[in-house]
Parts: C-alpha cells; structure tokens; sequence
C-alpha cells in the first residue's frame, strides 16, 4: 500500500502543481473528481469506518468567499469514504491499490479526454509539452 500511496501521490501533485496555470485549474477540478474513490478507499483503508458525521458544507466559515468549493471537497470526499463503510482495511487496501495501479495505466488517456470535454473539441486535441510533466 505504502507504494501505491506515493504513486498516487506523485500523480496528484503534478496536477497540483499545475493547477494554477492557466486553463489547468479545469484539469486539476477533473483529476480529484476522477479520484475520489481512491481517497475513500484510503480513508477505509487507514482508519476504518466513517467517523465524522455529515456537515453542513453549505455553510461559509469566515474568511471564505464561497461555499461551493467546501461542499466539493467535502460534501463528495465524505460520500467517497461512506461508500466504502463495511470493507475491511485490508479490503479496502487492496482496492485502493488497484484503483491506483488503474490510475497509473490510464493517466495519460484521461488527459487527453479531460482536454477534450475543456475545450470542448469534438476533433480532439494534441497534448502539448507541459504534458509530458504527467508521463513516467
């Protein structure tokens, strides 16, 4: 699992880094919405049941400008993880794992769909040298 973890991450932190470049927001918004079983998977895997119960992500804490950023994180984060309530940790593990090595696999196909659906180009486009940052 520990290996799995730092492949994800890996993964994860090219979009990150990425995400404040222009029109690379969009990829990043599609790569966590992509991945949130695998965080479920994480969280089961790690701790076990959903412990925290269901907040009001409606709600805006001080100094936030909007609430519709917390309710994606958080609102879809804890439905991800109570998805996975009943596995057992090493269930759980195990799919992570696979979730992950799945990730691997299809990365660089995602990129070129998710540019696709942001660009809305029914012909497609050419990936360009910055997403060379997303192959191993």
């Amino acid at each position: 699992m520990e290996t799995s973890l730092e492949d994800f991450k890996q993964i994860r932190a090219r979009f990150v880094q990425r995400k404040v470049l222009k029109y690379e927001f969009e990829l990043f918004t599609k790569f966590e919405g992509h991945t949130r079983n695998i965080w479920g998977f994480h969280q089961q895997a790690i701790i076990g049941d959903i412990n925290v119960p269901k907040l009001n992500y409606m709600e805006i804490e001080e100094g936030e400008r909007s609430w519709m950023w917390r309710w994606i994180h958080g609102n879809e984060k804890w439905h991800a993880w109570n998805k996975c309530r009943g596995l057992t940790k090493e269930e759980a593990s195990k799919k992570f794992i696979e979730e992950v090595q799945k990730l691997k696999s299809e990365i660089h196909q995602l990129l070129i769909e998710w540019k696709i659906e942001i660009s809305n180009d029914p012909k497609g486009s050419e990936l360009n040298n910055n997403d060379a940052l997303f192959m191993d």
